[in-house]
């Protein structure tokens, strides 16, 4: 990465911390903008490039904040990137929010996995890298919320893994089936 995209990773990183001040994890105690940070490193370490990490650290500003598309915006427009890659960015945040205007935790899921096939290239991984973190708090929840979870990450797999190969994020992909095969052997151990 040049200098100018490390300076708007550095840019959108601060203002994520700010949109998520106050938010915590699940368990209430973790702050928030851990999950971010984790998916942005993660986004990283599977070869995403600085529109990837950008998005992933923005990744759930808009859905866990009232005006998170202007601070999404806002973050996006200090930094002194390409017009192409501030669309890109934009884009693959819009696929990975949670339309609320879909009833039902299934049929939300289902549509931000068609929009993430039809964003740029990138959301895939992010998504990925995002399902893989929140792998870590669901250990926490209970018995329906765990099942359930397991269900969407199988559903998750199958829809994008042949965008994933298509696009260079096999070992990624092949990490978020162990994660959910270990969670796999977790929920039967917990529960059964």
């Amino acid at each position: 990465m040049d200098i100018v995209e490390e300076k708007a990773i550095a840019i959108v990183s601060r203002a994520a911390t700010e949109a998520h001040r106050g938010q915590t994890r699940k368990d209430g105690k973790t702050p928030f903008i851990v999950h971010p940070e984790r998916v942005a490193k993660c986004v990283a370490h599977y070869g995403g490039n600085h529109v990837g990490v950008i998005a992933a650290w923005l990744h759930d500003v808009i859905e866990d904040n009232t005006e998170g598309a202007a601070i999404v915006r806002k973050a996006l427009e200090e930094t002194c990137l390409p017009e192409n890659n501030l669309h890109e960015i934009y884009a693959i945040v819009l696929a990975l929010t949670k339309n609320p205007a879909i009833p039902g935790k299934r049929e939300r899921f289902a549509d931000t996995l068609d929009r993430i096939l039809h964003a740029p290239d990138q959301a895939i991984l992010v998504k990925i890298c995002d399902r893989m973190d929140n792998l870590i708090d669901a250990r926490d929840q209970g018995q329906q919320f765990l099942s359930e979870y397991l269900d969407l990450t199988d559903e998750l797999i199958a829809t994008l893994s042949d965008g994933a190969n298509r696009h260079g994020y096999t070992e990624a992909l092949e990490q978020l089936k162990v994660e959910r095969e270990d969670m796999g052997f977790f929920y039967e151990a917990k529960f059964f």
